[in-house]
């Protein structure tokens, strides 16, 4: 059953559960008092679960914990329903993050033996990896991404004993020095065939991955997750589900206000009080008012629980919950609401709860992980000596013993009451033209992996089945598989295209203008396409728009203008266009850039365009600005390198000129990145926004990187002001 949503009921359901969990934990003997200090005590799953507020009408059940499963910071699922989870053993293991990046971390693969939900069978796929932070099974090998490069490895079980029996580079990226939680992530075959990460669009043929896009700037933090159409859905600290509106192939990080009022607004019931960002309620005793570490998210996709079905699940491992969005697309365009308005749709009071990536299971349950430790920050934000109040919060933390709470970890999956969860697949044993049937599945699991596997293993012996199934069935999701499948393999002809632009249904026109882009780049199928600058549908609308611009020749582009033109005041269009003439713009600035800026431009956009924007003025979120803007900066007005590299090496915290900003601390650099790579990030800054004639060197940095050494607390701005004002008395 669905919950009922009034406030009413919202009321008597949270303090029902709420009231059940405090009992609970009184006969367990645990306390979360953060007044009292008491030392916070991990709980078994079981009594985990006691704590955890669960819609009404579903449950919760653990298939997997500690020591099976330990530091679970993401997992993913193989044709034949077993689980690939990756450990993070050396995450924050203490306050100091000692040995974090030794390569001790691993993959293990689990399998539910017995089909009773329950993972039995644990083998350790791959060990002595360095933090491994993406996973995608295909047929014969498993892609991982790893820390420290954007690279991609695949790992071959030869023999099928659920163990790596080796490895090799399929893809070698970029070296990637920031920091663990703002490197490469997410590893999604997605409807049109392509792979997306973070940085990188890769293509995979006749077992070659090729990148066919590279980006500096990241699409998501931790996680990326896709819904039935292809858009690929992003979080980051401070929001749960951004940057949806196109399909994945086209242009991505558009200006564009994605929510209704609030939504940024949490309702955590967890009292423990140790946030970096996103506050503390101290009239409630509960932590944050708005999202600090969302992470994880998939749109769930699932044909047991239709009723949530397309609505993005992301989690909140700070405010110990996960959220679940709605989309309304009935504008034309996609727009975030909180699907538990005034409540969310999992939350617990243990402080332990650290719930950081879901996955829609081959069963139809939501399964998600939970690292269940005591720190969920990394160092760089963890400060533990000095004046700043986050040091305030590792004593707190410390004394009631959240230091100890390492090594733990769980997995769950959300149940319906009332169902029993699917079977088992068996997938990658089938062949293709059995994988072909599951192309009509219900569940959008079964229909992704079934694609994936078909078009990974290229064999075109599924072709006659594809077309079998295009001529008998009139399910959407059906027909759109099966036409990405085709073009996968090669077998697709402008014969589908036309039908697809005909079509009644607005799912398979839109699918059907991205599949003949190459077409209408070549001229043909043109006079079709231009029958849908009238389509009742504005989101095929906006399809034609977009693939138009994929064109070079006159004729494509003359009919994209006339889309523009008729549809001028469509928000997307606004927006896109927008970031069309930035991108000009930028481009132009860069032509004649120095190495060193073109150098900074990509290490900019890769980590501080997070908080300080594309155009250096800073990002706002839910009213409030996350950094201040590099385009009035005193300090890069003036040149003061010597503060700048301050800055960058030693972090700076609390207010500038009065004003506070969300994140409160400029995490410190010096251990992610060189002098030269810090130097040309301020070049890049300099030259962008204030016309610096000539860019600095490194001697500046490698000058205050041995005169602080010593130096553990980031800067204020009081003390950097009274360096400033005493190097002027001196001059």
């Amino acid at each position: 059953m669905v919950q009922d949503k009034s406030n009413s009921l919202e009321s008597g359901r949270s303090q029902l559960r709420s009231g059940i969990a405090s009992w609970i934990l009184v006969l367990l003997g645990v306390s979360f008092s953060v007044e009292a200090a008491e030392k916070v005590a991990p709980l078994s799953p079981a009594g985990a679960i006691e704590t955890i507020e669960v819609p009404e009408g579903y449950h919760l059940e653990c298939v997997a914990s500690e020591p099976m499963v330990q530091e679970p910071t993401s997992f993913v699922f193989d044709g034949n329903g077993a689980m690939y989870v990756c450990e993070w053993l050396t995450y924050m293991q203490d306050e100091h993050a000692t040995d974090q990046m030794e390569p001790i971390s691993r993959i293990v693969k689990l399998v539910d033996t017995d089909g009773d939900g329950k993972m039995d069978k644990r083998t350790v796929f791959a060990d002595k990896l360095l933090l491994p932070r993406a996973v995608l099974p295909l047929q014969d090998r498993v892609l991982v991404i790893l820390t420290g490069a954007n690279s991609v490895w695949s790992f071959f079980d030869d023999d099928d004993d659920g163990v790596s029996d080796r490895r090799e580079l399929s893809f070698e990226g970029e070296e990637n020095t920031a920091n663990i939680e703002h490197q490469s992530s997410g590893l999604i075959w997605n409807l049109d065939n392509a792979i997306y990460n973070n940085h990188h669009d890769f293509r995979w043929k006749n077992g070659e991955l090729t990148s066919i896009n590279y980006r500096p700037k990241k699409m998501s933090q931790w996680g990326l997750s896709r819904d039935d159409e292809g858009r690929t859905y992003s979080s980051r600290n401070g929001d749960p589900c951004y940057n949806f509106q196109f399909p994945a192939a086209y242009p991505k990080l558009l200006d564009f206000n994605e929510h209704v009022p609030n939504y940024l607004t949490t309702h955590s019931i967890c009292s423990m009080e140790d946030q970096s960002s996103g506050g503390y309620q101290h009239d409630k005793k509960i932590v944050l008012y708005k999202f600090s570490s969302t992470c994880g998210s998939t749109v769930f996709r699932s044909h047991l629980m239709p009723e949530f079905y397309g609505k993005v699940v992301t989690c909140e491992n700070v405010g110990r919950l996960i959220r679940m969005t709605d989309i309304d697309w009935s504008g034309g365009t996609g727009i975030t609401s909180n699907t538990f308005p005034g409540t969310e749709f999992i939350r617990s009071t243990d402080p332990l709860f650290r719930p950081t990536w879901t996955e829609t299971g081959p069963d139809g349950c939501l399964y998600f992980s939970d690292m269940y430790r005591g720190i969920i920050q990394e160092k760089n934000w963890f400060p533990t000596e000095g004046d700043h109040p986050w040091v305030e919060r590792y004593k707190r933390i410390k004394e009631n013993g959240m230091l100890d709470v390492v090594r733990h970890g769980r997995i769950y999956r959300l149940v319906p009451d009332d169902k029993t969860p699917g079977p088992i697949p068996s997938m990658r044993d089938e062949n293709s033209e059995k994988l072909v049937s599951h192309l009509n599945h219900v569940s959008g699991w079964w229909r992704d992996c079934a694609q994936k596997l078909i078009v990974s293993r290229g064999d075109r012996s599924a072709v006659p089945a594809l077309l079998r199934l295009l001529k008998n069935t009139q399910n959407v999701n059906t027909v759109v598989h099966a036409l990405w499948c085709l073009e996968g393999l090669d077998a697709f002809i402008p014969e589908m295209a036309l039908d697809a632009l005909k079509s009644p249904h607005s799912r398979i026109r839109k699918a059907g203008l991205q599949l003949s882009e190459r077409y209408l780049n070549e001229g043909m199928l043109l006079s079709d396409a231009k029958r849908l600058l009238n389509d009742e549908d504005p989101a095929v609308v906006i399809q034609l728009y977009l693939s138009l611009g994929q064109g070079k020749n006159d004729e494509t582009l003359a009919l994209r203008d006339e889309v523009i033109e008729r549809y001028s005041e469509h928000p997307l269009i606004i927006a896109d266009i927008k970031r069309i003439k930035g991108e000009r713009a930028e481009k132009t600035a860069m032509k004649n850039a120095s190495v060193e800026v073109k150098r900074g431009r990509k290490l900019y956009e890769g980590f501080c365009i997070t908080c300080h924007g594309k155009e250096g003025m800073g990002v706002v979120v839910d009213r409030q600005w996350m950094a201040p803007s590099f385009v009035s900066s005193v300090w890069f007005k003036e040149k003061d390198v010597d503060s700048i590299a301050r800055i960058l090496l030693k972090g700076m915290t609390g207010p500038i000129y009065g004003r506070d900003y969300a994140e409160g601390m400029m995490i410190p650099l010096e251990h992610s990145y060189d002098d030269q790579q810090m130097s040309d990030i301020v070049n890049y800054i300099g030259d962008r926004y204030h016309r610096w004639p000539d860019p600095i060197g490194t001697e500046a940095f490698t000058k205050a990187r041995e005169e602080l050494k010593d130096r553990t607390n980031p800067w204020t701005h009081e003390e950097l002001l009274k360096i400033q004002d005493g190097n002027r008395d001196e001059n």
